[in-house]
């Protein structure tokens, strides 16, 4: 398939007869279309017509384009991205749970808004809280940090998990892991927790931590709240 071609069908949303063309490729062909679908096309198309094409893209051959679902970065960063389309549920119903846990992993580290961490949870039916623990907590940003944080305070007998998330995140060995080490320990009263962390937070400026986000960001970032 000429480049031209794929570019043609991408313009006129024509994903039938994309699928039908990439089957008559040789595998040498299909490897070059496949990083351009990849790493430029589906980059250029608005949040519908993303779920569209990622559906047939992963029902004619999954293994092969199931890491397009990054190029949601695209949608994510305009705040155009929304999970809430008969497309993007029929993804969800498509993979089964190792396809789909792989998706959330590819796509958790790219969404920029509690919203949307939220809307890929309910996409694919992540309602158990220590299930949202357990992706959250591989991801290294401010957002997942913070959406880590309040899920573990809408949990009971939350200790034991959130001094495993603090052994977990120190391991990273960065400035944003140990600052939410120590909003970890000060917040859970992880008095198990020895090590020694730069930022300190005082008892009567826990409650500073839960107000919003961008609160929570100041204190990962290491600055004193602002009460």
């Amino acid at each position: 398939m000429q480049t031209a071609q794929l570019r043609t069908l991408f313009a006129q949303r024509d994903w039938q007869s994309l699928t039908a063309s990439l089957g008559r490729l040789t595998n040498a062909e299909f490897r070059q279309a496949e990083r351009l679908v990849r790493d430029e096309l589906m980059l250029t198309l608005p949040n519908d017509d993303f779920w569209t094409a990622y559906l047939y893209l992963i029902i004619y051959r999954r293994q092969a384009f199931l890491s397009c679902i990054r190029a949601i970065r695209t949608l994510a960063t305009a705040r155009s991205l929304s999970f809430e389309t008969e497309a993007a549920r029929q993804v969800a119903q498509e993979l089964d749970e190792v396809n789909a846990l792989k998706v959330i992993d590819m796509a958790l580290p790219l969404l920029q808004t509690k919203e949307q961490i939220s809307g890929i949870f309910r996409l694919f039916n992540i309602d158990d809280e220590q299930k949202k623990v357990s992706l959250l907590i591989r991801i290294d940003t401010p957002l997942a940090y913070y959406m880590l944080f309040r899920t573990l305070c809408h949990l009971p007998d939350n200790h034991a998990l959130a001094l495993r998330c603090y052994r977990f995140i120190l391991r990273r060995q960065n400035d944003s892991a140990f600052n939410m080490c120590s909003i970890l320990r000060s917040y859970f009263g992880l008095t198990e927790a020895q090590e020694q962390l730069s930022l300190r937070i005082e008892p009567y400026e826990l409650s500073y931590l839960d107000r919003s986000y961008d609160r929570f960001v100041h204190v990962l970032n290491g600055k004193r709240p602002r009460l």
